[in-house]
């Protein structure tokens, strides 16, 4: 661990160090002040805040303390949809007040037909909302926005980039909402602990405010915000008035301590089994507010025991399935570490930062001695238990802002994991028990900074990850060090128009082993036998590469918006240590071109359609895909919309089909799919989505996904979504083997099957919430996919598109009763025997009681319950399957958590 604490530290003060001696932003000079355009002159809306007496005004939502008598009001509001500009059919006002503590905002929203419900903080519900937004920078960048229904629902948002989102953010912030024979009012108090500015002299903030009315689909701002304006937060007004804002040290503390209990089925001979396991733990997480602008958040063990489990599915093929990061401690300050250009569509291309790696699961699944199952015997049994994931003991991130430069710093500690392992002979006598590292100690540190000169923003990000990798076994799984460093920019070379690009470098060492399985693994495939520029090197014990690209964006525009974009990553970049990447050897261009309609025309509200198409390559120049297609999206004047989208390419080539093996031919098709959605305003909305694909091969694809939500009251929610998917695919990859018969394939057999896949699946969700701090929700999900192989081939010669059939136009093949299939090459190798028809079902399923029992603390009862099955019948039997749904094994989670916030 030395070199770990060694190799942190020196980066921590090789990124803080620059930072710390950056001065501090200073007030603007009263001179410059003077000479400043006023709101009005510069066409932007302007307001000013007062302030106000610490006890002047009663959060009670009544909006009657004097102190917003003598308020001048915001008012002018218009619509952003469903006729951009035109006034709102309802009048609306905001003030804005300060103390030396926080922000308050009062609203009023004229109406006489409120809609209102309920349900959990952050949920976006069928109901009216007023919400605030802040730029506290001043930046035009970056934004808070605090929103709340009439029910007093609170969600909040952070923005960044100018115009993403990111809804993962919270904040400690208190709203009262009430209504009258006007319509409704809210009155906000935001602490200014919860914002980020720089505490000299007199603010200049950006604000907007939002309203949304239910029951006619508008969609209010303050300041005019067009749909083909180009920019999100630089459209806010200006904020004036704010002045002696003091920096305060801010200090939160989130303290928690929780328990799970699991029931599990096992083996009672199984020394490592406990029927139930107990499982206490505490934990605490730290915000520290180094200055008015730079915050430290911290965790010491963190837990994650609420998250969702991930959906089941099923993957033959040879990527790394994808699933989205839950949770808080990551999914918070996302905006701080992005390093994703603005883009139409993202083509593939490597990310360079995914959390879920902190944490994973240990990736030593084979830990015990050969000499114990030896020793065991045919009729002994070896027992083994190791954990399902990395116990993080801490992580730690600062975030802040000095002069025109963001940046954000995270380096989290994952302790090593040991799996136990314990052998019995054939009449269960001890014979050797012991345990083996599977995981090493890590670090993971992830350094981003981004700078802003006008018109042009630049920025650089670092990952780090160090482990000790001491032990034999895994030095040669494991590489022992990884880095990624990129630097990104974006230009705004007119109005509506972005230049932006980036490029990055990657850098792995370890052990010989290690880097040797980097170069076989799946994104790089270095042992292809006719790849003209790879070959696996045994003696390497580094591996790098580059990745790039650069965007051309309209992004904004009465009628027309688009982009063209091309990128490239080397074959020996790599950025799955810290990041995630699917494949390497890789070059495209592409671009997309969009007709806008933003104004009601006809019976559409408005709609847009769009054509793109592009082509990828190789590092050999072969060209792996062709695309063009285009899609309809609109919403009618009903609320009712839908769209529908198409894709075609001709033939390419394949350097993936064969994982690792000869080039093949991928075959032309086309895949097309629509989707429509109702009324989401009414009691009773539905979905739904299906789509087909085919290619010449005879390869298809049919699915469909209905969908219902039903709100038979304002604080009860339910939804219902089956799922069928249906296909046959004609190249199914099965294995290979060695051949020295198979010449024309370099000594290999690389062998396919036709095989159906079914699968069906329903997620059903129910929302119950009793007040805007108490709720229950429910969620389960039953799945169950199978797949029946038939039409055993094999790829006769490199490039080739139809593979040679076995019993048909090589060897024989022969089917038993049980689905196994014997195949003769009849080229003189040994007969083999495949079985790789499938059926697995699943139910995952949890209930959660959330109480926030006070503002920040909350008390958490959950129960997770999981069953799952696998067996090689190869088809779907309702009866069958939907019986050992409820007779798989079962495993079940109780799990308290009680955080209390102190701030």
């Amino acid at each position: 661990m030395s070199t770990l604490r060694l190799s942190s530290a020196l980066l921590l003060f090789l990124l803080l160090g620059p930072l710390a001696l950056q001065p501090r932003a200073q007030a603007t000079p009263p001179e410059e002040e003077a000479v400043a355009v006023a709101p009005e002159a510069s066409g932007v809306r302007g307001l000013a805040a007062v302030r106000v007496q610490p006890g002047e005004i009663k959060l009670d939502g009544s909006l009657d303390d004097a102190v917003w008598q003598r308020i001048a009001p915001a008012t002018g509001f218009v619509q952003r949809q469903p006729t951009p500009g035109a006034a709102g059919s309802q009048p609306t006002e905001a003030r804005i007040a300060y103390d030396d503590k926080a922000v308050y905002v009062a609203m009023r929203m004229d109406d006489t037909g409120v809609t209102s419900a309920l349900g959990r903080r952050d949920e976006r519900l069928a109901s009216d909302y007023a919400s605030v937004a802040f730029d506290s920078y001043g930046d035009d960048r970056t934004a808070f926005q605090f929103e709340v229904n009439p029910a007093g629902v609170q969600r909040d948002f952070l923005f960044y980039d100018d115009v993403r989102e990111d809804g993962s953010w919270d904040a400690v912030w208190d709203v009262a909402t009430a209504q009258d024979a006007r319509g409704w009012t809210a009155e906000f108090r935001i602490p200014f602990s919860q914002l980020r500015y720089a505490a000299t002299g007199e603010q200049a903030w950006g604000v907007q405010f939002f309203r949304e009315i239910h029951r006619t689909g508008e969609r209010l701002s303050w300041a005019p915000m067009p749909p083909t304006a180009d920019g999100f937060v630089s459209l806010f007004g200006d904020l004036r008035g704010l002045s002696d804002l003091t920096s305060a040290r801010r200090l939160e503390l989130l303290p928690y301590t929780a328990s799970s209990l699991t029931r599990a089925p096992g083996d009672p001979a199984n020394p490592f089994y406990r029927e139930t396991d107990l499982a206490p733990r505490v934990g605490l997480d730290v915000k520290y507010g180094i200055t008015s602008d730079i915050t430290l958040t911290a965790t010491v063990n963190p837990d994650f025991g609420q998250v969702e489990a991930d959906p089941a599915q099923v993957n033959l093929g040879g990527f790394e399935l994808f699933f989205g990061e839950r949770r808080p401690f990551f999914v918070e300050g996302t905006d701080v570490f992005s390093m994703e250009p603005r883009r139409f569509f993202s083509n593939g291309r490597p990310s360079l930062l995914y959390t879920r790696r902190i944490g994973r699961s240990p990736q030593r699944d084979s830990f015990v001695p050969s000499a114990t199952y030896s020793a065991a015997g045919d009729d002994g049994v070896v027992y083994t238990d190791a954990p399902e994931q990395t116990t993080i003991l801490g992580a730690a991130k600062v975030t802040g802002r000095v002069g025109r430069f963001s940046f954000g710093i995270l380096d989290a500690v994952t302790a090593p994991e040991h799996g136990r392992f314990h052998s019995l002979d054939a009449r269960g006598q001890s014979l050797e028990e012991g345990q083996a590292l599977i995981e090493p100690a890590s670090n993971y540190l992830v350094a981003r900074t981004q700078g802003t000169f006008g018109p042009t923003r630049v920025g650089g990000l670092l990952t780090a990850v160090n482990r000790d990798t001491g032990d034999a076994a895994l030095m040669s799984l494991l590489p022992r060090q990884a880095y990624v460093g990129g630097l990104d920019a974006e230009h705004t070379l007119a109005e509506g128009w972005v230049l932006n690009g980036q490029v990055a470098g990657s850098v792995v060492e370890g052990s010989a082993d290690a880097i040797t399985s980097l170069q076989r693994a799946f994104p790089r495939l270095y042992q292809r036998p006719d790849a003209r520029g790879l070959g696996v090197d045994t003696t390497r014990t580094s591996l790098s590469g580059f990745t790039g690209e650069m965007n051309l964006l309209r992004t904004s525009g009465t009628r027309w918006v688009g982009s063209l974009h091309a990128n490239i990553t080397s074959p020996g970049f790599d950025s799955n240590a810290l990041g995630f990447q699917s494949r390497a050897d890789q070059a495209s261009v592409g671009g997309v071109l969009v007709y806008l309609q933003n104004e009601e025309q006809g019976a559409f509200q408005n709609y847009n359609v769009n054509v793109f198409g592009g082509s990828e390559w190789n590092w050999d120049g072969d060209r792996t895909g062709t695309f063009v297609g285009g899609n309809f999206n609109g919403t009618l004047t009903n609320f009712w919309s839908g769209g529908l989208n198409w894709n075609a390419g001709p033939r390419s080539t394949s350097d993936r089909l064969t994982r690792g093996g000869p080039l093949a031919q991928s075959a032309a098709g086309g895949r097309i799919n629509a989707y429509m959605n109702t009324d989401s305003r009414k009691r009773v909305s539905g979905s739904l989505w299906s789509g087909a694909n085919r290619d010449e091969l005879g390869s298809w694809f049919w699915g469909i996904e209905p969908g219902v939500e039903v709100r038979p009251a304002a604080n009860l929610s339910f939804s219902l979504s089956p799922e069928l998917n249906l296909s046959h695919s004609a190249r199914q990859y099965v294995t290979s083997m060695d051949a020295e018969a198979m010449t024309a394939t370099f000594g290999r057999r690389y062998v396919f099957g036709e095989v159906d896949q079914t699968s069906v699946a329903l997620s059903a969700r129910l929302d119950w919430t009793f007040t805007p701090d108490l709720s229950l929700q429910l969620y389960a999900r039953p799945f169950i996919a199978s797949g029946t192989y038939s039409r055993f081939k094999q790829l006769g010669e490199p490039g080739q598109l139809r593979f040679p059939v076995f019993g048909e136009d090589v060897g024989t093949a022969t089917t038993s009763a049980s689905g196994e299939t014997t195949i003769d090459p009849g080229d003189g190798s040994d007969p083999f025997t495949l079985q790789p028809n499938f059926t697995v079902r699943s139910i995952q399923g949890n209930a959660v009681l959330r109480w926030q029992y006070r503002p920040g603390s909350s008390l958490f009862l959950v129960w997770q319950q999981q069953r799952s099955g696998y067996d090689a019948a190869g088809d779907i039997r309702f009866g069958r399957d939907a019986r050992g749904l409820f007779q798989d094994d079962l495993t079940n989670v109780f799990l308290v958590k009680l955080s209390y916030w102190l701030g």
